[in-house]
C-alpha cells in the first residue's frame, strides 16, 4: 500500500552513493577526461545533476500529495493539485524526455570513446549507470501506464452506472485523488462497484417505466447553490468541488448532487449513491 508522504525507495540509496563515488572519480581524472572525442565527463554530472533533480521532484510530488486528504479544506487541496500539476508537468513533459535523449546520446558518445576512459573499472561504470537509466525510464513509463488502467478501470465502473467519463477525466483524476488515497479506498470503491453494477433495475425498465422514473427524478427538488456546504464540498458521484451557482438537486436522505450527475444515476439505481437509501418513492 502506497504511505501518505514521502517514502525513501532503496534505489534512493544506491544512486546517492553511486552519484558520490562517480563525482570523486570524474573530479579527480578530469583532465583526462579531456583526451575524449566526446566530453563524457560533462554528460555524467549532467545525467546524475538531472536524475536527482528529477528525484527530488517526485519527493516534493508525495509531499504535496500527502495533503491532499478529505482531512484536509478544500482551499489547500486545490492548492496542493495546482502545485502537483506543475511538479507533474515539469517531470513528464521536460525532465522525463530530456532524461531518453540525454541517455541516448550518452550511448552513442560511449561507444566511439570508450577506449579514453582513464580505468577499466569506469568503462564498467558507466556501462552499468547506462543500464540503470534505462531500467529507470523503462520502467517509469511502466508504472505510469499501469497507474493510467486502474483509474481507467475505475471510471469504467462509473460509466456502467451512467456517469460519462472521458480520458481527461482519468488524468485529472491521477492528479486530484494521490495513490495513497486510492489504495486506502480501493476495496470499498470496488465493492460499492461491484454492487451497483449488480443492481441496476433501470437496465430492465420498459419504456413506459422509464417514463415513469424520469417523472418522478423531476419531481426531486433541484436548487442553485448560494454557499458550500462545508460538511459535503464535492459531488460524492464526480468528485468535483461545489461552487456558488451550481445546480444541485436533493434526495430525501439529504444528500446533494450535481443534477446531471445524480439524474444519470437515478436512471440505473433508485438508490442513493452514498447511503444505499431508496431514493424514488415506489410506484
Amino acid at each position: 500500500m502506497a504511505m501518505r508522504g514521502v517514502d525513501f525507495k532503496w534505489y534512493d540509496g544506491f544512486f546517492l552513493s553511486m552519484l558520490a563515488t562517480s563525482a570523486i572519480i570524474v573530479a579527480i581524472n578530469w583532465k583526462r577526461y579531456r583526451l575524449c572525442t566526446y566530453p563524457l565527463h560533462i554528460w555524467i554530472m549532467v545525467d546524475y545533476t538531472t536524475v536527482f533533480v528529477f528525484r527530488l521532484l517526485m519527493f516534493i510530488d508525495n509531499g504535496l500529495a500527502a495533503g491532499m486528504g478529505l482531512d484536509f479544506g478544500w482551499q489547500q487541496r486545490y492548492a496542493r493539485f495546482c502545485g502537483r500539476i506543475v511538479v507533474l508537468s515539469i517531470l513528464s513533459l521536460l525532465l522525463y524526455p530530456f532524461l531518453w535523449a540525454w541517455t541516448i546520446i550518452g550511448t552513442l558518445w560511449f561507444k566511439s570513446a570508450r577506449d579514453c576512459l582513464p580505468e577499466e573499472g569506469q568503462k564498467w561504470g558507466f556501462l552499468i549507470w547506462l543500464l540503470f537509466s534505462y531500467c529507470g525510464l523503462i520502467s517509469i513509463a511502466c508504472i505510469s501506464v499501469g497507474k493510467w488502467r486502474v483509474r481507467r478501470q475505475a471510471h469504467h465502473l462509473r460509466a456502467q452506472q451512467g456517469i460519462p467519463i472521458s480520458e481527461y477525466g482519468v488524468l485529472v483524476d491521477l492528479i486530484r485523488v494521490p495513490d495513497w488515497a486510492f489504495e486506502a479506498a480501493g476495496q470499498e470503491m470496488r465493492g460499492m462497484g461491484q454492487e451497483a453494477a449488480a443492481y441496476q433495475p433501470g437496465i430492465y425498465l420498459t419504456p413506459t417505466q422509464r417514463e415513469a422514473v424520469e417523472a418522478l427524478i423531476q419531481e426531486l427538488p433541484k436548487f442553485r447553490l448560494k454557499a458550500v456546504p462545508t460538511d459535503c464540498s464535492e459531488c460524492p458521484i464526480c468528485l468535483e468541488e461545489f461552487h456558488v451557482g451550481n445546480e444541485v438537486r436533493g434526495l430525501p436522505c439529504a444528500h446533494n448532487f450535481h443534477v446531471e450527475c445524480i439524474d444519470e444515476w437515478l436512471r440505473l439505481n433508485v438508490k442513493c449513491p452514498t447511503v444505499s437509501l431508496l431514493s424514488l418513492p415506489k410506484s
